[in-house]
């Protein structure tokens, strides 16, 4: 079967998480997103609140253990490992929607994933936070900026592409256009190549 995965990666604000919920419905997919963070938390037995944080930015470089002198990964770089670990045995058991901004970059070499990124125009991502999400910020512009340049970041760190580059997806989608309309565009494109894996 062809495309039995799909990554969503997105911009902040664009609407990416609720249209890959809506997708994982109309597919009847297994839906991973915070999940990922729990598994990993669970699996390194820190509380999901550091691991989350850790998740969110990029390493600083080794640590010197003075009481071992040995180097050690920094914990951001051990929850990418352990999140990376998670990713691939989840892609290699049920069909699934993973919402991670690596997991294009880390099922890289997996045949079966149809990868795809969810982008919209400032304005409309701003609007967004503040009138759906409800997150307050003193300049909500700043803070929509300032989460995709963490997000940008990481993955241009942790990867040896670049975030955004329209060549790391299958399908790069506006979200301008409506949500469902979306959400519909991915559902069509996963069964369509599902059927071309089955004929």
């Amino acid at each position: 079967m062809s495309h039995r995965i799909i990554t969503i990666s997105r911009e902040y604000g664009s609407g990416g998480r609720l249209i890959a919920q809506k997708v994982a419905e109309a597919l009847s997919l297994v839906y991973y997103d915070n999940e990922i963070i729990d598994m990993a938390a669970a699996e390194m037995g820190y509380d999901v609140e550091t691991i989350r944080r850790a998740s969110e930015t990029k390493s600083s470089g080794f640590l010197y253990n003075l009481t071992s002198t040995t180097f050690e990964l920094p914990l951001n770089d051990k929850v990418f490992g352990m999140q990376s670990k998670i990713i691939r045995h989840l892609a290699l058991n049920d069909p699934c929607i993973i919402v991670n901004g690596c997991g294009d970059y880390i099922l890289e070499d997996y045949p079966d994933v149809l990868r795809v990124f969810i982008h919209a125009p400032l304005a409309s991502r701003v609007r967004r936070v503040v009138e759906e999400y409800k997150e307050e910020h003193d300049d909500p512009k700043k803070a929509v900026q300032k989460q995709d340049k963490r997000r940008s970041s990481y993955y241009n760190y942790y990867t040896t592409n670049k975030w955004g580059n329209l060549k790391n997806y299958d399908l790069v989608i506006n979200s301008d256009i409506g949500i469902d309309v979306c959400t519909n565009m991915i559902v069509e494109m996963y069964r369509n190549a599902v059927k071309r894996s089955n004929d």
